[in-house]
């Protein structure tokens, strides 16, 4: 059995090459605007699994970020092929493969055709960053046998790990509060982005993202409270009922949306230590949104 090693690095997203390969228009819309608002610069998509094989073969790429179902060359098989291709630099490219079946035996049945990572849908800012520091500084050896070509499935060697396997959706340990903080209102403001662009997508007819419009929200939400910016938590929180009492993307409207996110956008804008004024800018988004019966 052939073992290669892959050497961690310094995670350099502005350095990365990545190859987004997904049938759905909205969704390679959506990973590569959350790419290049992590600050890489070099995205390219192809449209399914046989495109993204083309491309593949001619971008040669530092990652490769796939849906799971597509027709015809699926994301499974596609990390097949990758992982066969007789080319040793190649063949060890880090694969992720975004899925809407968190079941263990769908994800051991993936890790065993020889990807490395997994993205849970709704697509998350936070699980797609997790996720490139996961193969980056953290990668797991190569194996290249007969049986099995892919990462090794043991998560770690380090004695220090409580293994055999961690979870592929483990949070990352960050050192210290100051990064910590600076990490999460980073992440906070893609979230506001993916969020932006879930509304556009509403504006456009797209009435399937419901819960990928909760989710977005519960994200700002959740990381507006670990940065105790308790003013935006609260505006996410009247927009996670809002949309919940909804129901539906038919019954919901864009500009309501678009209203709470214009008052995050103020108290951006306005610091922590100005608690009167920000108090200010809640009681007149609840005020707004009365007016307009959605309260």
């Amino acid at each position: 059995m052939a073992i290669k090693q892959r050497t961690p690095q310094r995670l350099d997203l502005s350095a990365l090459s990545i190859l987004v390969v997904d049938d759905q228009p909205f969704f390679r819309v959506l990973l590569t605007e959350i790419l290049r608002n992590l600050g890489v610069r070099n995205v390219t998509v192809a449209v399914d699994g046989e495109d993204g094989l083309d491309a593949f073969d001619s971008v040669r790429p530092d990652i490769v970020i796939t849906d799971w179902m597509m027709p015809k060359v699926d994301g499974i098989e596609l990390a097949r092929r990758i992982r066969a291709i007789d080319d040793d630099t190649l063949k060890i490219t880090p694969i992720i493969l975004v899925t809407a079946n968190n079941r263990k035996s769908q994800i051991e049945f993936a890790r065993n055709s020889g990807v490395d990572e997994f993205i849970l849908k709704p697509v998350s800012v936070k699980s797609v960053c997790d996720r490139l520091r996961e193969v980056i500084e953290r990668p797991r050896n190569f194996i290249d046998d007969p049986g099995y070509t892919g990462p090794c499935r043991r998560r770690r060697a380090d004695p220090e790990f409580k293994g055999p396997y961690r979870r592929f959706d483990d949070p990352l340990e960050i050192t210290s509060e100051a990064d910590q903080l600076a990490s999460m209102r980073s992440i906070l403001n893609l979230a506001l982005a993916r969020l932006g662009l879930l509304v556009n997508a509403l504006r456009d007819g797209r009435t399937d993202i419901m819960a990928q419009l909760v989710k977005a929200v519960t994200e700002v939400y959740e990381l507006a409270e670990d940065i105790r910016d308790f003013h935006v938590s609260r505006v996410a929180a009247l927009l996670k009922t809002y949309l919940v009492k909804a129901g539906s993307a038919q019954s919901v409207r864009p500009d309501v949306i678009q209203t709470h996110l214009n008052a995050i956008d103020v108290l951006f804008k306005t610091p922590l230590t100005q608690s009167r004024m920000r108090d200010q800018v809640v009681s007149g988004l609840q005020e707004v949104v009365a007016k307009v019966g959605v309260a």
